[in-house]
């Protein structure tokens, strides 16, 4: 491959893609079957792959038949996918059962395996073309590109099992333009008319499996439950159960006394449910219901309104809003798929409720269409329609949530009228956490707003399992608590505060050891700092810089969660804090010596570690961290953007990886030291600019907004694509033969710098994380190994 011609560039960019297609699908299958924790782990899983393929590289003679290494990807992706879906790991019990730590191990170990394989195709590609390595690297940086979006398409299309299966038809296809001999063709295309026939049948053992502690697994086991259909979209699966089974009103009254009316219940990524609800707005049952939920309040002190539901699932709190005369409601499109299908099949079941003349629908999701609203809402209701996750289990912590934020809540308070109300649901636990983090959000947001005595501004109360909080744009007046008090009467909730409480009102009905909610609330109006510094959990209010409203995590309750373990029935024990924690700690111990292995195996005929010293081996180090340390928190930034993660996933990963496979072209002309200071100055630039372009776009159409998504991050991706073979050229020229330990050193570092992003994140910010990947190619300019070469001239 020296000569490195037109087939061979084909086939590199479409094993490439492959390899892009089958990570993004595996992050869906692991986020669908199991938890977040097990999705974030693949990209890890990916570049690990790559380290140890340049470990390969070292030990075996560089002539290979790249052709059969295409096929051992293709080959290992199907046993992969087979063991993951028929093995059974359970995570619930792994504190305590052994043998599930090595069913992990498994997991991870062949999930990891096709990366290996492509990496030493990839690794021997840049190898083999010495100083040329910028060709087959801008070849795979193009194939990488196409199959992030590639991936989108074939995810909503054929969904995630077939999806896995397509990306083995690749790297088959991909081993064709490296054929050199008809028996080798013969071969591959016996492979491949298999895996198609298997991708258009798709026999029972590629039918994903779920955890049987997913909500989906759960509800399947009542007797009547029928599985009606799953839907897939690029960002999201979807499972519509029928039963009778399910009834959900999160916070209905005990003094409702109704008979709940038919629900079909919808899943999103195994988790739910999300009902739809077989009810007209002036059905008599409606008007109980409307009574008797927490939102119901709103209704009775702002009749007539013009109300925004932010988050509408499958319509329920939109039927309450109707029963109650509002002039206009405005449903968000947070789910599309969830609308399709209010749209088509459960159109009549749901009594046509998005054809109901006052009902207004956004073609934006919630974040867009609260910049974008053109009028003033006397009502704005974030309805919940999230599943009771327990603190405990820690495992949506990586999640971002950009609704529940400082200035989501600032934004819809500026968008109230003079005497609107914002209404928020969130679940109970004990310690407060959702409520009481939503509390503190709130204040914060009441501030930002310019409201010096929040306390006159807000009611708080809780039933048997959720708590509700109303702010008032005005400050509530004394007719207004009357309205309250009755309501909560009637339907047996609790104050937790309101501006003239009376101790006596507290913890009457759902009654407690303890009103904690009340002294917890009461604290962070009276002294808001020191209660966030002191509280158990941290509560502190997330933004969109730090938007991981479901991450409680403090450092002293390690010894709590450790003490825990194998005692009670939650994954991991405690915090998926903790569980990156281990995660880095593995990666170390994996990583660091597939960064050193390859030298040693390499140095035996070539220049001594005082010859070529850490400069090199810190450059190399320094750009595997840089580009995960950027590329992470800008998946992140613009998951805001553009209302889906798996969107901002592939638009990111398109965009930085299609423009540095252009920036490698031009590495022989622009100067190494030039291109990492302009990046350190743009990465510098975007940490102040993005805040406020984000916002100003998020009312754009979804084609302005990934074309903006698109251009700003085009110059870094360009400027990034250039360091690495630079690096490699001048690695080259100073000794010949030491590019799989390059490759090795890159791909051994990001795999722990992926973590260490989630960590930053979670514990500084994103654009702490940001920051961190500009002083990382900094640190690169500083090692830059061009003073190398020039003293061996």
């Amino acid at each position: 491959m020296s000569h490195f011609n037109l087939s061979k560039a084909i086939g590199l960019a479409i094993l490439s893609a492959a390899v892009f297609v089958f990570e993004i699908t595996l992050t869906r299958i692991f986020a669908i079957q199991q938890f977040h924790h097990f999705a974030f782990v693949v990209v890890s899983l990916a570049v690990l792959g790559f380290a140890v393929s340049g470990v390969l590289l070292s030990l075996r003679s560089l002539h290979i038949n790249l052709a059969w290494i295409c096929a051992g990807f293709s080959l290992w992706i199907l046993l992969a996918y087979l063991t993951i879906n028929l093995l059974p790991f359970d995570s619930y019990s792994i504190a305590w059962d052994q043998k599930q730590i090595w069913i992990l191990l498994l997991y991870f170990t062949v999930a990891g395996l096709p990366f290996l394989f492509a990496g030493w195709v990839i690794g021997a590609a840049l190898t083999l073309t010495g100083v040329k390595a910028y060709q087959p690297y801008a070849a795979n940086l193009f194939g990488s590109s196409l199959g992030c979006i590639l991936a989108l398409f074939l995810l909503e299309m054929l969904g995630g099992e077939r999806t896995v299966l397509v990306s083995a038809i690749l790297g088959t296809i991909a081993g064709l333009f490296f054929s050199m001999r008809r028996r080798e063709v013969f071969i591959l295309g016996c492979g491949l008319i298999v895996i198609t026939i298997c991708t258009c049948w798709m026999p029972q053992a590629f039918q994903l499996k779920l955890s049987p502690y997913k909500p989906l697994s759960i509800v399947q086991l009542t007797p009547d439950a029928k599985h009606a259909d799953t839907r897939w979209s690029a960002s999201t699966r979807i499972d519509i159960v029928e039963t009778d089974s399910v009834h959900v009103f999160p916070g209905l009254s005990l003094n409702a006394g109704l008979l709940p009316p038919k629900q079909i219940a919808l899943f999103t990524d195994g988790d739910g449910p999300i009902p739809i609800t077989s009810l007209s707005a002036d059905d008599p049952v409606t008007q109980q219901l409307a009574e008797h939920m927490p939102s119901g309040l709103a209704y009775r002190l702002r009749p007539d309104a013009k109300i925004l539901i932010l988050q509408p699932g499958g319509g329920l709190e939109a039927i309450l809003a109707l029963n109650s005369s509002a002039e206009e409601i405005t449903l968000t499109n947070d789910e599309p798929l969830l609308s399709e299908l209010l749209e088509n099949e459960y159109l009549d079941f749901s009594q046509n409720l998005l054809h109901e003349p006052r009902i207004r629908r956004s073609h934006r999701g919630s974040r867009g269409t609260l910049e974008a609203a053109e009028q003033p809402y006397d009502i704005v209701i974030y309805a919940l329609i999230d599943a009771f996750r327990p603190v405990t289990s820690g495992a949506f912590s990586l999640t971002e949530n950009y609704l529940l934020t400082v200035e989501s809540f600032s934004r819809a308070i500026d968008q109230l009228a003079t005497d609107g109300l914002l209404v928020v649901t969130r679940w109970l636990g004990t310690p407060p956490a959702e409520t009481a983090r939503t509390w503190a959000t709130l204040i914060t947001a009441l501030n930002h707003s310019g409201v010096e005595d929040p306390s006159s501004h807000l009611i708080a109360y809780r039933g048997m399992r959720t708590g509700t909080i109303l702010v008032g744009k005005s400050p509530l007046s004394s007719s207004e608590l009357k309205i309250t008090r009755d309501f909560l009467r009637i339907n047996a909730y609790d104050p937790i505060f309101l501006p003239d409480l009376e101790v006596t009102e507290l913890n009457q009905y759902n009654q407690l050891p303890e009103d904690t909610y009340h002294e917890v609330y009461q604290n962070l109006l009276a002294d808001f700092d020191s209660t966030l510094s002191n509280y158990f959990y941290d509560i502190s209010p997330p933004t969109d810089d730090h938007p991981y409203f479901f991450h409680f995590f403090r450092w002293s309750q390690t010894r709590e969660v450790i003490a825990s373990l194998g005692l009670i029935w939650q994954p991991f024990g405690g915090s998926g804090y903790l569980v990156l924690l281990a995660l880095l700690g593995l990666m170390m111990m994996i990583a660091i010596p597939l960064a050193i292995v390859p030298f040693f195996i390499l140095g035996r005929d070539r220049p001594s570690i005082s010859s070529i010293g850490l400069r090199i081996p810190l450059f190399f180090a320094f750009l595997g961290a840089g580009y995960l340390l950027v590329e992470i928190p800008l998946i992140q930034k613009f998951t805001l953007l553009l209302d889906r993660p798996s969107i901002a996933l592939a638009a990111v990963l398109f965009s930085l990886l299609l423009t540095s496979g252009i920036g490698s072209l031009f590495s022989t002309r622009i100067p190494l030291k030039l291109a990492l200071m302009l990046l350190f100055g743009y990465l510098i630039a975007l940490i102040f600019i993005l805040p406020p372009l984000i916002s100003l776009a998020l009312p754009w159409n979804e084609i302005s907004r990934f074309l903006l998504a698109s251009g700003v991050i085009a110059p870094a991706g360009f400027l990034m694509g250039i360091p690495f073979v630079s690096g490699l050229r001048i690695l080259e020229k100073y000794s010949t033969g030491f590019i799989p330990w390059a490759w090795s050193i890159n791909g051994a570092i990001s795999g722990i710098t992926g973590v260490i992003a989630a960590i930053v994140g979670l514990e500084w910010g994103l654009s702490t994380t940001l920051m961190m990947g500009a002083c990382a190619y900094i640190l690169a300019l500083i090692t830059n190994p061009n003073r190398l070469l020039q003293k061996k001239i």
